[in-house]
């Protein structure tokens, strides 16, 4: 289960990963906290700030694969830690002195979503850099599994620090944990192979996006991916309106919340780092999709606290499962020149998370978010079926025209 923790370099590339992951889904959750204070706890607000955030993925993914192709990852992190140290030790300061204001708070969502874009796509490919292509499952589930710390324990503290400090002391813990976790990257020492060829970061960038078009299988993750993402993962956005206005909880609530998140993420991803790499990778995207779906519409309906906590965990732990087995799909189907922006077409898919945010965030206003919740989730179980036969026809280690 922790072979991949004999990698040279994966150490520490997992330890980084145990502070600086606080910059994913609990960012996220933070945010949106601030933009309900901000909005008087308005889901639509929430749903325009899932909204910048998308843009800023989706317009920077395929850069940020071209970006992760031309250069060595490790350094790539580097100077995204610093930048998302910086914004958030600046959102600590602009909250704690009461000067935060609703236009900017969503404006900084499009960086953040740059970044985002940026930090996945470098973080899967440093992981393929460490482990190599048999370990690749284990690597990235064991890369998750460094995540949950934060998504569980610091998410608790989190809403703690909310209901008895503000929302200020969140972003200040966000950014002291950003920053202990920088020093561990510049003691990995591996480093991974780079497109060193003449061509023009633009020019890389275009081979991303012609990617998609060329490769079938490619076509076929990243059409389901959309639909899980904006139908699926899209509830993670929407966790503070259910905690704070649908559940009436307060900081405490959201980060029991989304610490019940964390756990099942943590299960799924320990379960994929002990058998992900032997089961079919196809079935596991089928199974864990229809699963997904079931659980959003339980937690959609739930009105007791506990009980969501539980549901939560099961629609991350199947939505995560599924995306470490069609995050290894995409890079094992994938030249090994061109893996890097393989990974930006998985980012790119994950923009519309935030982007079913803002759908589920402006429909949540009119018709309610549990329903639209609820309709979401038998959308995933629709499109689980109606993948099905595409997605089992794909293979999994296809003959690859260069050399490692």
């Amino acid at each position: 289960m922790f072979a991949s923790l004999k990698a040279p370099g994966f150490r520490f590339f997992f330890l980084n990963n145990i502070f600086s992951s606080i910059d994913m889904n609990v960012r996220i959750a933070i945010h949106g906290w601030l933009i309900l204070d901000l909005s008087g706890d308005s889901p639509f607000w929430v749903g325009i700030f899932a909204f910048v955030l998308g843009l800023g993925q989706l317009s920077f993914s395929f850069i940020a694969g071209a970006i992760v192709d031309r250069f060595q990852r490790r350094n790539i992190l580097l100077v995204e830690g610093i930048i998302s140290t910086s914004i958030a030790g600046g959102l600590a300061l602009a909250t704690y002195y009461d000067v935060a204001e609703l236009w900017w708070a969503i404006a900084i969502a499009f960086v953040t979503g740059c970044q985002r874009a940026v930090r996945f796509t470098a973080a899967n490919r440093m992981v393929y850099d460490l482990v190599g292509p048999h370990r690749l499952i284990n690597g990235v589930s064991l890369w998750r599994v460094s995540a949950s710390p934060m998504m569980i324990f610091g998410s608790l503290f989190i809403g703690v620090i909310i209901d008895w400090v503000g929302i200020w002391g969140a972003f200040a813990f966000m950014a002291a944990s950003l920053g202990v976790g920088l020093p561990f990257l510049l003691m990995i020492q591996i480093h991974g192979s780079i497109d060193s060829s003449s061509t023009s970061l633009f020019r890389q960038t275009l081979e991303g996006a012609q990617l998609a078009v060329r490769n079938p299988s490619l076509r076929i993750l990243f059409s389901v991916s959309v639909v899980m993402e904006t139908l699926g993962f899209s509830f993670l956005v929407m966790i503070p309106v259910m905690a704070k206005t649908v559940l009436e909880t307060g900081g405490t609530g959201l980060g029991v919340l989304q610490a019940g998140v964390g756990a099942g993420m943590l299960g799924a991803t320990l379960l994929m780092a002990a058998w992900g790499d032997s089961v079919p990778k196809a079935k596991i995207i089928i199974v864990c999709a229809a699963g997904a779906g079931v659980a959003l519409i339980a937690f959609a309906v739930s009105r007791s606290l506990p009980i969501s906590v539980i549901l939560a965990g099961a629609v991350m732990g199947f939505l995560n499962a599924y995306d470490l087995a069609l995050g290894a799909m995409m890079q094992l189907v994938s030249p090994a020149h061109l893996r890097g922006r393989s990974i930006s077409l998985h980012s790119l898919a994950i923009s519309f998370t935030a982007l079913g945010g803002f759908a589920i965030g402006a429909l949540g206003g009119i018709v309610g978010v549990p329903l639209v919740m609820a309709v979401s989730g038998g959308g995933i179980i629709a499109n689980a079926a109606l993948r099905r036969r595409a997605v089992l026809g794909l293979l999994e280690h296809p003959v690859d025209s260069r050399s490692e």
